[in-house]
């Protein structure tokens, strides 16, 4: 705060035109920032729901669509199942194979499957091994890149019949033995005549893109971005990229509940956030994972950006020319008063001022007028011979007429302040009105505790402009003690000196508190402070002393010898005013008077 203030001070000394053009500059930045940067959140937030949405539907697509692959690979390995030929083979029915037959069941094994490989460009090879240990393979010839023979034949059909009976499985889907971009179809060679009985292991290589050939026509859902875990949460298909193997692992355990069927989050990598959508296909149990970079889902928010981010540009030019305007002929009638008064203050009493509206300024400008006119009066019919008489007349004359020039400036300003939507303004000034009020209109010399403190509370308001949360109030006074009867202006001097003297000087977080409380037919008001406190010495002389300092000059003018000399003129010697202190802790005035209900 201290650091701002030589601005507030600059601040304080601009002309009310500059004022109000800088209110409402600032309201102007705020509302066209908050409504902006609102804007762009809620539209950002929509278009993020509705591609959440978007992508799980289309997921949904392709993860049926992988299903129905996996489906149709199955199928074609249960035709060879049924086939007879080639069952005949592997049972070795009808011809036992040996090492001189081998080779030519090899090439006709070989013929057989592939029927019914080559309608497959996705299927890389077809592998078999017998319960007699025999090998048989077809491998596509696309590429010329023939890779199998029968040691390799027989370590991958080895691996996946292990794979199938540590896992108890009599089908299994696992990524590629060999380490190619390619599935594994693994299962059991069941005599379709006896399905309790295994007559070996096959083995369906699959391209991987035979799964990522998504056919869903999506834009946002691409084949670099979609990974395949079988059941047991082994890769399948997908990956490649450090950024989205990176996706892979940390998705790998963030496993759809048993009722959830789909799910959508946001997962980050590198520099990036993904929007990380899974579905787990009803039949085969397989999760389809999807990575799509929040950069691409959002790049259409870039243009709404820049057009939310023009049109409160535009508006706030537009608003800053009606700012102008409205702070030139808000402060037009002013300027002119202002100019006038200056005129009066060089002795020419015969100026008048053309009022260009009905508000309170106009209002205001002709008072002045009547002011100047009386005063002109005045003086025309004033001899020579009676100027101390008439000084003296006009005084009083002044005296009546200055408060009430100030409620209506007063008022004009916190007029001002409310069409202007400033709050605090408005209270101080509303404040300031009614310590004058109190001031120059009371009757008698006592009033209520509830008046006292609504006056004290306004005094503080004021203060608070100036100090900000240097100081904080508590009051604890019961409310059946409201009604009680004090004389005026009793607990504003304490108060006062307390914030001067206390807690101002231990320049820290002050804390004042005022409490009532009513002792055998006498009521003592406290006003305790946490402040810098005094010596035992001090404490003797305050009340000799006196605090004659005012914090807000005009307004009361009452020190603390004062209240105590008139309390004790009230009503005796036994009343009046005393103090507790003590260095470091605090200072504690105590106000002793009769307990009295206000009638």
């Amino acid at each position: 705060m201290r650091a701002f203030q030589p601005l507030f001070n600059r601040i304080k000394d601009f002309r009310i035109r500059t004022k109000l053009f800088l209110s409402n500059m600032i309201l102007i930045l705020f509302i066209s920032t908050t409504i902006g940067g609102v804007a762009i959140y809620a539209s950002t937030k929509f278009i993020e729901a509705n591609t959440k949405d978007l992508s799980m539907q289309v997921i949904h697509q392709v993860s049926d669509n992988i299903e129905n692959k996996a489906k149709e690979a199955f199928t074609s390995s249960v035709y060879v199942l049924s086939d007879t030929n080639i069952r005949q083979i592997v049972a070795e029915q009808g011809e036992q194979v040996t090492n001189e037959s081998y080779p030519a069941f090899r090439s006709r094994m070989e013929f057989l499957l592939a029927q019914y490989g080559n309608g497959n460009p996705y299927l890389n090879a077809i592998m078999i091994q017998t319960n007699t240990g025999q090998l048989y393979w077809w491998e596509n010839k696309k590429g010329l890149d023939h890779t199998l023979n029968r040691e390799a034949v027989s370590d991958m059909t080895i691996r996946a019949e292990a794979y199938l009976h540590a896992n108890q499985l009599s089908v299994g889907w696992i990524p590629s033995i060999r380490e190619r971009n390619e599935v594994f179809l693994i299962r059991d060679f069941v005599d379709v005549n006896q399905i309790d009985r295994s007559l070996g292991t096959i083995i369906y290589s699959l391209d991987a893109n035979f799964f990522l050939s998504l056919g869903s026509g999506s834009s946002i859902i691409k084949q670099s971005n979609v990974a395949i875990l079988n059941p047991l949460n082994e890769l399948l298909v997908g990956g490649g990229s450090p950024e989205t193997n990176k996706l892979i692992r940390n998705s790998i355990n963030n496993v759809l509940s048993e009722q959830d069927a789909a799910m959508a989050t946001v997962e980050y990598a590198g520099t990036d956030s993904h929007l990380f959508v899974q579905e787990r296909t009803p039949t085969m149990g397989w999760r389809v994972l999807c990575f799509i970079p929040m950069s691409v889902l959002l790049s259409g928010t870039q243009i709404l950006v820049l057009v939310i981010v023009l049109v409160s540009l535009i508006a706030v030019l537009i608003s800053t020319g009606f700012a102008v305007i409205f702070s030139n002929s808000a402060t037009r009638n002013i300027k002119i008063l202002e100019q006038t008064m200056r005129r009066v203050e060089d002795g020419n009493f015969d100026v008048r001022i053309v009022p260009l509206g009905k508000d309170e300024i106009g209002s205001l400008s002709l008072r002045f007028n009547f002011m100047l006119a009386r005063i002109n009066e005045l003086i025309n019919i004033v001899y020579k011979e009676q100027i101390a008489k008439q000084q003296a007349e006009f005084t009083v004359l002044r005296s009546q007429i200055n408060p009430h020039f100030l409620y209506n400036t007063l008022g004009t300003v916190k007029w001002y302040a409310r069409m202007n939507e400033q709050p605090e303004i408005e209270r101080m000034i509303s404040s300031v009105i009614d310590l004058l009020k109190s001031s120059v209109r009371r009757v008698g010399e006592f009033h209520s505790l509830d008046q006292e403190l609504t006056q004290l509370k306004n005094y503080i308001f004021i203060q608070k402009i100036g100090y900000g949360e240097a100081f904080q109030m508590e009051y604890e006074v019961d409310h059946s003690l409201l009604a009680c009867e004090v004389p005026y202006f009793i607990l504003q001097p304490l108060v006062e000196n307390a914030i001067l003297h206390g807690i101002e000087m231990s320049k820290g977080i002050g804390k004042i508190r005022i409490t009532a409380e009513v002792i055998e037919r006498d009521l003592l008001l406290v006003v305790e402070d946490n402040g810098k406190g005094m010596e035992a010495r001090q404490v003797l002389n305050i009340l000799h002393a006196g605090s004659q300092k005012e914090s807000v000059p005009g307004v009361t003018g009452i020190g603390i010898q004062n209240v105590h000399e008139r309390i004790q003129l009230y009503y005796g010697q036994q009343y009046g005013l005393s103090y507790e202190s003590a260095i470091g802790v605090g200072t504690k005035a105590i106000v002793h008077i009769p307990f009295k209900i206000k009638r």
